[in-house]
């Protein structure tokens, strides 16, 4: 018989735990389908300083894209976009989200980003600018997003542009490439079924 021990006891349910947090995202995984975007991991943080996991947007209509912010060129564009996007779309609250990650994870901070959001007037309850810790993620987030980018010898950034809009599970409905600071009829249209 083996005598009381507290703290054999909470060895066991520290392990326990360990093993269940570990275990949750990959259960979470294998039940997504399988051309999920969900299926990868990549840790964020966002203008308010909070870290979080992109899945963690999982649950409701997500529109995702990636930009930068020191750019002058088809961010700004892209920013007024998904801002008159919603606009025009009129989700009821809590029934969309729109991610935007920035290309730029070694200029863009939480502080930067904060302002770009204040500058451009996103609504926090919708809007959430991020940026990855590491490059590595950032390339990571953009192949899943097909956004292609490089860094050019002006610091500038050369990237494609494309705004995504992924159901609850986190697969693709629709996307768009259209450059333009007026809504994607057709996009706007498939937001449209995704949060009724």
């Amino acid at each position: 018989m083996n005598p009381f021990n507290p703290l054999r006891r909470t060895a066991l349910r520290a392990g326990a735990l360990a093993a269940a947090l570990i275990a949750a995202p990959l259960a979470h995984a294998e039940a997504l389908p399988a051309e999920s975007l969900y299926r990868l991991s990549v840790p964020l943080k966002d203008s308010q300083g909070r870290q979080f996991d992109w899945r963690a947007l999982a649950g409701r209509p997500l529109l995702v894209t990636m930009f930068y912010g020191d750019c002058n060129a088809a961010c700004p564009i892209i920013i007024e976009n998904l801002r008159r996007t919603v606009d025009e779309v009129k989700p009821a609250p809590g029934r969309l989200a729109v991610l935007m990650v920035s290309l730029d994870p070694l200029y863009d901070s939480p502080a930067s980003l904060a302002d770009l959001a204040k500058s451009h007037k996103l609504d926090p309850a919708i809007f959430r600018l991020a940026v990855a810790a590491n490059e590595t993620h950032t390339r990571a987030m953009a192949g899943a997003l097909q956004v292609k980018y490089r860094s050019v010898s002006n610091g500038e950034i050369n990237h494609t542009t494309r705004v995504s809009l992924l159901d609850a599970n986190g697969k693709v409905l629709a996307s768009s490439t259209q450059l333009s600071p007026l809504p994607d009829p057709a996009l706007v249209a498939q937001i449209k079924l995704a949060v009724k």
